[in-house]
């Protein structure tokens, strides 16, 4: 593939957006300064190697160290590699990467192999760990980077101040809401991470997954925003009806309903048992809903 200006999906001056493939790929996010930074590589891999034969990578940026941003990274050895320092272990070590959920030993064993064969998961030390309000100068054109945790505690959005385009990552906008099912995620720290993105000047929201480019508007912060509490209404409705174990709640499918990711290594049923595990924690220490053995009960 010759590479032009077709390879991109949205071009406004130095910003470019690269649309990936759905699960396990997102779209990965260009700056092109006197300096160059690739955002998020799992988009395409034909696309990719065009991109690095014809043109240069010098700052390959990582959001965060989920399987499909990760993809493409072994095509830039040459790059720098940054990411948040809460991240950088992720991407160090797949032992490590297989902490960031709560798995079985069996789970590991599939996890393993569908993060090496098929996402393409190449251990590699961060060359440098970011932080929030770093500012990256490519030359021309400057990337600061905005520290988002809830997704991941290490989650980060960027931000092209000079285009007043902001690159949301996994904070993806979409009408399904956001996820939180790792470890380390947290729904208050989504909440706050959202409200942050809303202080920005924007023109255009980038995201790594769905559209990908939406005006910026603050109102679809909101609506992402609101899945979230519509969600804890769902849970509530389900515990009226009695007490209930945390399985029977993530067979009820509140998040994910009957989706399913065709060909991929993650059953659905993991990330709606950990959400719905943070849900209750999080209604629990609100007083609303109390644990009585392996049941929950709703107490208001």
């Amino acid at each position: 593939m010759a590479i032009n200006e077709d390879i991109f999906d949205f071009i406004q001056g130095p910003v470019k957006l690269i649309r990936g493939h759905g699960y396990p790929f997102c779209h990965s996010l260009y700056v092109e300064g006197e300096k160059t930074a690739l955002a998020d590589s799992s988009c395409d891999s034909e696309k990719l190697r065009a991109l690095r034969r014809e043109k240069r990578v010098d700052l390959l940026l990582c959001s965060h160290a989920h399987e499909d941003h990760l993809g493409g990274n072994y095509l830039f050895p040459e790059a720098l590699l940054l990411a948040h320092t809460d991240e950088a272990p992720y991407l160090a070590d797949i032992e490590y990467w297989l902490t960031m959920f709560d798995l079985t030993t069996e789970e590991k064993e599939v996890w393993r192999d569908f993060l090496r064969d098929v996402c393409h998961y190449v251990p590699r030390q961060v060359d440098r760990n970011l932080k929030d309000g770093d500012i990256l100068d490519l030359g021309g054109v400057t990337i600061e980077v905005v520290h988002t945790p809830g997704h991941t505690s290490g989650h980060c959005a960027f931000y092209i101040r000079e285009e007043k385009i902001l690159y949301t990552a996994d904070l993806d906008l979409m009408k399904a809401g956001p996820y939180y099912g790792d470890c380390s995620s947290d729904i208050e720290d989504t909440i706050r991470s959202l409200a942050r993105l809303k202080t920005y000047d924007v023109e255009i929201y980038l995201t790594a997954h769905g559209r990908g480019v939406y005006e910026g508007n603050p109102e679809y912060l909101d609506r992402y925003e609101e899945v979230i509490f519509i969600r804890e209404k769902k849970l509530l409705a389900f515990l009226a009806e009695g007490p209930k174990t945390l399985e029977q709640i993530a067979r009820e499918r509140i998040i994910y309903g009957d989706r399913s990711i065709t060909g991929a290594s993650w059953d659905l049923i993991i990330s709606e048992r950990n959400m719905m595990a943070k849900h209750l924690a999080r209604l629990s220490a609100q007083g609303i809903v109390s644990r009585r053995g392996d049941f929950f009960v709703r107490d208001s």
